[in-house]
């Protein structure tokens, strides 16, 4: 498979900042019994190779064959079967490279145990996420303000309709900034981000929801209710351990970003901890305001409340 050229610098840092030159040529005899680093990079032999040097040749060597992909399935592999290179090895910045990866639209696929390339309406897949492990993700909590009074009010048929709609528009825009709904419960849940810019995605994408709203609440179709419906949405990130059952994840992170979309956060706002403040670009962080101090951190907020939006 041909693997994009953006992601061949990437690839040359990760083996070259992990392995040694005769590491990266086990390597690539792996692949192929012949491979010679020094040889097929024309340096004379009183010359000794640097890693960066024998990183860029084995990245050259395969990509020119089709195969860089399974060369990144060994790199995946390397943990688990140290006998490659001889030694047990950790890579550091592997995670980086698959979000990397992922965010081209190239993942990891288990099941061949090889590098595929993810087709068009595919279902996303984010590839090395491992039982157990711990992932740096940000979370978005997304709640309909004054469910139990909708609850109250309107017919079970109606209501059915209307969060099917909302939850619909919700799903589609968080996929398009690279994310997962994780877990939902009718008038709300947790929406995930793994790859990419993922303080950015995750704020991008909570801003998207809050300005459909507009066009959601305006169109009777969509809304059939006889009032507007409301959001509130809080973005966090940090260190989560992953599960294949998401509704069995728990972590700080998780937590933090619920207590802050309940307790911190305004009808038709936006709430960031300074975790995700920090990470957006200058422009984005024009739009929030400081919110104050929540549960001992900083956080900052932008509305979208508009008085019409209270018929």
């Amino acid at each position: 498979m041909s693997i994009p050229d953006s992601l061949h610098a990437p690839l040359i840092n990760l083996l070259s900042s992990n392995l040694s030159k005769e590491e990266i040529d086990l390597l690539g005899k792996y692949m192929e019994p012949k491979f010679n680093a020094h040889i097929l990079s024309g340096e004379p032999f009183g010359i000794t190779l640097r890693p960066e040097q024998a990183a860029q040749v084995i990245v050259k060597h395969f990509s020119r064959q089709g195969r860089l992909g399974e060369l990144i399935v060994l790199l995946i592999g390397l943990e688990s079967n140290p006998s490659t290179v001889r030694r047990a090895v950790s890579l550091a910045g592997l995670d980086e490279f698959t979000r990397r990866m992922g965010a081209l639209g190239y993942v990891y696929d288990r099941s061949t145990d090889s590098i595929v390339q993810k087709a068009a309406g595919e279902e996303d897949s984010w590839g090395l996420l491992h039982e157990g492990e711990s992932y740096n993700f940000a979370f978005l909590s997304i709640d309909i303000a004054g469910n139990s009074i909708i609850q109250s009010k309107y017919e079970e048929e109606r209501i059915e309709a209307v969060y099917g709609s909302l939850y619909s528009m919700i799903e589609r825009i968080v996929k398009v900034y690279n994310g997962k709904i994780w877990t939902w419960a009718g008038d709300g849940g947790i929406a995930a981000f793994y790859l990419g810019n993922i303080a950015q995605d995750s704020v991008n994408a909570a801003i998207s929801i809050q300005t459909n709203m507009i066009a959601f609440n305006l169109s009777s179709n969509r809304n059939q209710f006889e009032e507007p419906v409301h959001l509130r949405i809080a973005a966090h990130q940090g260190p989560t351990a992953y599960k294949e059952n998401k509704g069995a994840i728990l972590s700080e992170a998780i937590n933090y970003v619920a207590h802050l979309e309940k307790k911190g956060t305004s009808l038709d706002g936006v709430a960031v901890s300074i975790d995700i403040y920090n990470e957006l670009t200058a422009r984005l962080r024009k739009v929030f305001q400081s919110k104050g101090i929540f549960e001992e951190k900083e956080t900052y907020e932008v509305s979208f409340a508009m008085p019409w939006m209270n018929w």
